[in-house]
């Protein structure tokens, strides 16, 4: 009787499954158990109804979880694992990496808190709905306030019968984990869609660009919407193969070309006197732009639009389009729509070749597009030895392979100690030569050195004659042995 009247007297506020149309004497002949007790549960399951002013309704379990056949993870890694969530460990990617690499799942005591963290936690969501598996996504299913949560592709419900803010939610989900399926669903209802609403989705079809995404684009550069035609050119100057490069590309070989003589090769620019109205429509604006000359905002969108390619068959080459000669007038609008191409097409020669040729100040953005193996290379080459610690040379280390090789942590702590010997001769706490100044320094050797360097933190600490840097080298020492030993567990 008592599992019964539990049920009763949590009633409608936990969505109790009920039992209309059930006589009492029916429902107790369907639940197992003593007749008397089941009688006398039915009648208090009744009268709880009753005396609530509720309406008894029947509700249909749901069926159960799909089965999960991954290995659980071990009890000291599920033990340690809220307390990394709760703390935000930065040992977190790289735990839910080798937890996906190994096929782990997550213990089921566990499921319901790790889709509560979820809702939360934006960094590593995607990660510990992987971990939660299908039982996590059934109890999503059933929460309407972990509804965000749900991941099944097919879920196609949200978006055509859900308010705004849910089909918004639902597009920037699938373009990251499905970008084909909301593309499709995007295309399906693009022309009976509101137009700030079509300024609203388009700006999220850059998660998981790509060019099946450019007729879409395409069609949205005739949109009655200022906001969605310009949308729609900032997004397809990323997409290099499209028709709208193609268009970007011809105006380019009609506005520039290689003039080659004896001792000189020079780019000559030959500007159009007006705009057609084809180039209107991509986005070239009939307006001055910054004071710097109609013309030049002309030649630098059309410039940052063109692939890059288009440059290296005038010119022969990405290093030589950085060196060829340009008119004064034209030489640092070519210069910026290049630099600006280069970030949007993400074109790993250019960035290498204007790494090469402008090192230290290299734009920023140019720099992790640079191939790991190539800033690597240059690291330990010494060419960013002057600056590798500032905030000019931490570009060079994003998108490296982890853990980083032991020859570019030993590279690090080489320009650590030298700091520390500075800032000792100075016989300051503070300073741009402290620990403190180098704190993202020392907390990207916590999160990437290998293993192996700890070692080398703790002789570093022995040998430095500053407290604060032997304090530094030893916490950073430490904190790369709690990392292995975290990751041992999950072995």
């Amino acid at each position: 009787m008592s599992e019964l009247l539990s049920a009763a007297l949590l009633g409608t506020a936990r969505s109790t499954p009920s039992f209309e149309g059930l006589a009492t004497g029916e429902l107790a002949q369907s639940v197992g158990g003593d007749p008397a007790e089941t009688l006398l549960g039915a009648a208090a399951l009744e009268n709880a109804y009753r005396d609530g002013g509720v309406a008894a309704s029947t509700r249909v379990l749901p069926a159960p979880a799909q089965d999960d056949p991954r290995l659980q993870l071990p009890p000291a890694s599920a033990a340690h694992l809220m307390q990394l969530l709760a703390a935000k460990s930065w040992t977190l990617t790289e735990w839910f990496a080798v937890v996906a690499e190994r096929g782990y799942r997550a213990p089921d005591h566990l499921v319901a808190d790790l889709m509560a963290v979820a809702r939360t936690n934006d960094i590593h969501r995607e990660s510990i709905l992987r971990l939660a598996g299908p039982r996590g996504q059934w109890l999503a299913a059933q929460n309407p306030d972990w509804s965000m949560l749900v991941r099944r592709s097919d879920r196609t419900d949200v978006w055509t019968h859900g308010a705004h803010q849910e089909r918004l939610l639902w597009l920037t989900t699938m373009r990251a984990v499905n970008p084909a399926i909301a593309l499709a669903e995007l295309r399906r209802t693009w022309d009976s869609e509101r137009g700030e609403h079509r300024a609203a989705f388009i700006a999220f079809l850059g998660t998981g660009l790509g060019d099946a995404d450019s007729d879409l684009l395409e069609h949205a550069l005739d949109d009655r919407r200022k906001e969605v035609r310009q949308q729609a050119v900032q997004l397809l100057r990323q997409l290099p193969n499209s028709a709208y490069a193609e268009r970007m590309a011809a105006r380019a070989r009609a506005w520039v070309r290689v003039e080659k003589k004896p001792l000189r090769t020079r780019l000559v620019v030959n500007m159009p006197g007006s705009l057609d109205d084809s180039a209107r429509r991509d986005g070239i604006e009939d307006v001055h732009f910054k004071n710097k000359g109609i013309r030049s905002w002309w030649l630098r969108m059309v410039v940052t639009a063109a692939p890059l390619p288009v440059w290296e068959g005038m010119i022969g080459s990405a290093s030589g389009a950085w060196e060829i000669r340009i008119e004064d007038q034209w030489r640092e609008v070519m210069m910026e729509a290049w630099t600006n191409a280069t970030v949007l097409q993400r074109n790993p020669r250019w960035a290498s070749a204007l790494l090469h040729r402008e090192g230290r100040t290299t734009e920023r953005r140019v720099v992790p597009i640079v191939p790991a193996r190539e800033r690597l290379a240059y690291i330990l080459s010494g060419h960013a030895d002057s600056y590798l610690l500032g905030v000019d040379g931490a570009a060079l280390f994003e998108g490296l392979p982890h853990p980083w090789p032991l020859d570019l942590a030993e590279r690090v702590i080489a320009r650590l100690e030298d700091v520390a010997g500075r800032h000792a001769e100075t016989g300051k706490d503070l300073g741009q030569f402290s620990r403190h100044s180098h704190y993202s320094t020392l907390r990207s050797a916590e999160t990437h050195f290998p293993f192996a360097a700890a070692p080398l933190l703790r002789a570093a600490a022995e040998r430095t004659r500053d407290p604060g840097w032997q304090q530094a080298f030893a916490t950073v020492a430490a904190n790369i042995d709690h990392r292995r030993t975290v990751l041992k567990e999950l072995e």
